[in-house]
């Protein structure tokens, strides 16, 4: 009886800690058939594959809660190398489907237009996100909302301090107005992931 509500405390403590939103989860191979011909016509290297990457510990400050639970130390994001393009296994960063949807078809795109991959990470992502609404400026709505939920999810700057709320105030500022952010200080713990972003240093 006593193991039996143990793993029960232990399930509610958990999905307690998750920031993610299971019920709008997106898996990959949900767009696994599209998803290839999509990354093409958007102007993506017809020689990359799209593939299932991996989750990485980010780094980033986590709630006791998430602590307690032992969550939130890992997250998946895009990436892409000589061969390949790295999706997450799944999304559930948003509350609705459509938006997890939307953040898969936003990553590709992105990928598609990475035209600094040899820039600093907060430079090569304003960068393909520039490249990206120029070449296919029917996607600046969509960016945009997926960027407003983005940000109404991330840390609230007034409640960091010193060089972390500063690399915050940087980050939401390059979403916001890519191409606005010219040099990053990174706190002493790493930022929150940037689900929009291509990765900083992906796990190769």
């Amino acid at each position: 009886m006593e193991e039996f509500v143990g793993g029960l405390w232990d399930k509610l403590i958990t999905r307690t800690a998750y920031r993610g939103f299971p019920k709008a989860r997106i898996e990959l191979k949900e767009i696994e058939r599209i998803a290839p011909i999509f990354f093409r016509a958007l102007g993506g290297d017809a020689g990359l594959t799209v593939r299932t990457g991996s989750a990485a510990t980010h780094g980033a400050r986590r709630t006791w809660l998430e602590r307690v639970a032992g969550v939130g130390e890992k997250q998946e994001l895009a990436w892409t190398d000589e061969s390949s393009v790295y999706l997450p296994t799944s999304i559930d960063v948003f509350p609705e489907r459509a938006q997890n949807r939307e953040l898969y078809l936003w990553l590709l795109a992105l990928a598609a237009h990475d035209v600094a991959p040899d820039a600093a990470w907060i430079v090569r992502n304003q960068a393909a996100t520039r490249a990206t609404l120029h070449a296919l400026p029917g996607l600046t709505r969509r960016y945009h909302e997926l960027v407003a939920a983005a940000l109404a999810l991330r840390p609230d700057p007034a409640k960091l301090n010193g060089t972390e709320q500063a690399a915050e105030v940087a980050i939401r500022a390059a979403l916001a107005d890519p191409g606005s952010v010219e040099t990053f200080e990174p706190g002493k713990q790493a930022p929150a992931p940037v689900s929009l972003w291509l990765h900083p240093q992906p796990p190769v």
